[in-house]
């Protein structure tokens, strides 16, 4: 069921200065950067092979994002595992018993492709993500 690293999603203080670390240790730029308004953050995007690194600076402290850099400071937020057929295996997960985040268990990334995220009272408190597809442009 799980094919690959998908994406790892971290949270950190200051993006500006985690790109420049990012270019100069490892000499990768991110093909992306996107300032969310509604959502109140900014995001670098990078690949590498085929997994994608979010690393998000929240903009509101009161977002999840932004609890979680003050309650815990900058670090990994999720590991999002690559999956085939998102519906039928967030069915799978339900009728195994998992609580999903909402009804159908399904939810859309703002960046396009498809997770299923489950419950943290189920996964000892890891933040558990399935994702399918790519980064729509």
């Amino acid at each position: 069921m799980l094919k690959y690293v998908h994406h790892v999603h971290y949270v950190v203080e200051n993006l500006d200065d985690m790109i420049a670390y990012f270019e100069k240790n490892f000499d990768i730029k991110p093909y992306e950067v996107i300032e969310h308004t509604e959502r109140k953050l900014r995001e670098a995007l990078f690949k590498v092979g085929p997994t994608n690194i979010q690393m998000s600076q929240p903009l509101d402290p009161n977002s999840g994002q932004g609890k979680f850099l003050k309650e815990q400071g900058s670090g990994v937020y999720h590991v999002a595992w690559a999956v085939d057929d998102v519906p039928q295996i967030a069915k799978g997960l339900k009728a195994k018993g998992n609580k999903l985040r909402n009804e159908s268990g399904i939810t859309n990334s703002p960046l396009g492709y498809h997770t299923i995220n489950i419950e943290r009272d189920q996964t000892q408190g890891l933040w558990l993500q399935l994702a399918e597809g790519d980064r729509k442009a």
